[in-house]
């Protein structure tokens, strides 16, 4: 099974789009590791569908950091020798981000 559990950064919120009637995003996310004692970032795309893409869009904004689970797709690259990384998120919980209060 290839499921993750990690700490991600959001880099973009796109607007929702409809598939067969289900709402869903995708967005580009940081995905931070370290090895060897020096820290890389990694840029994963992410996709969520429903209910969970609305609160993504309404809720979060870029740069704050959301606890996720999902799972891992690995995606041939045409045009190198590379994979794509995608992730589909199945939960969303909040971890840090910035709380603005408007009057």
């Amino acid at each position: 099974m290839n499921t993750i559990n990690s700490i991600i950064r959001i880099l973009e919120i796109p607007p929702l789009k409809s598939h067969n009637n289900i709402l869903r995003t995708k967005f580009r996310a940081e995905l931070p590791y370290v090895r060897n004692k020096v820290e890389y970032h990694a840029v994963v795309d992410c996709t969520i569908w429903g209910e969970l893409a609305c609160d993504l869009v309404n809720y979060y904004r870029i740069n704050d950091y959301v606890l996720i689970e999902g799972y891992v797709l690995t995606l041939p690259n045409s045009k190198e020798n590379q994979s794509n990384i995608t992730l589909n998120i199945v939960r969303l919980y909040p971890f840090l981000f910035k709380f603005e209060i408007s009057n």
